[in-house]
């Protein structure tokens, strides 16, 4: 039975150790836009939201979160140490704020 390779390495003879790029969901060139948006989650222990960047005024971290989670696909990466970040498109930020606030008036 054969070890799988730990995330980022090679273990093949003569390269052990060598790094590969991470592999991305979706497109990969996507995610190298360097104009691209991100917003920031900061977890608690439990899992419930602490804090998160964009927020707009008068909603919850927990509720911004799930909304984004909800209305996106492929834009969430989790990182290690209770944090995440989505990354969006320029201009999709706004959009979904915009569609959350009119969802709730």
């Amino acid at each position: 039975m054969s070890e799988p390779d730990p995330p980022f390495t090679d273990r093949r003879k003569g390269v052990a150790g060598e790094l590969r790029p991470p592999v991305f969901p979706g497109d990969e060139e996507k995610w190298r836009i360097s104009e691209m948006e991100r917003i920031h989650v900061v977890f608690e222990n439990d899992g419930s939201v602490k804090m998160i960047s964009g927020c707009p005024e008068g909603v919850a971290y927990q509720d911004w979160f799930n909304f984004l989670s909800r209305s996106t696909r492929d834009c969430y990466e989790p990182l290690s140490g209770g944090r995440g970040v989505f990354r969006f498109s320029p201009g999709e930020t706004e959009r979904l704020r915009g569609e959350l606030i009119g969802s709730r008036a």
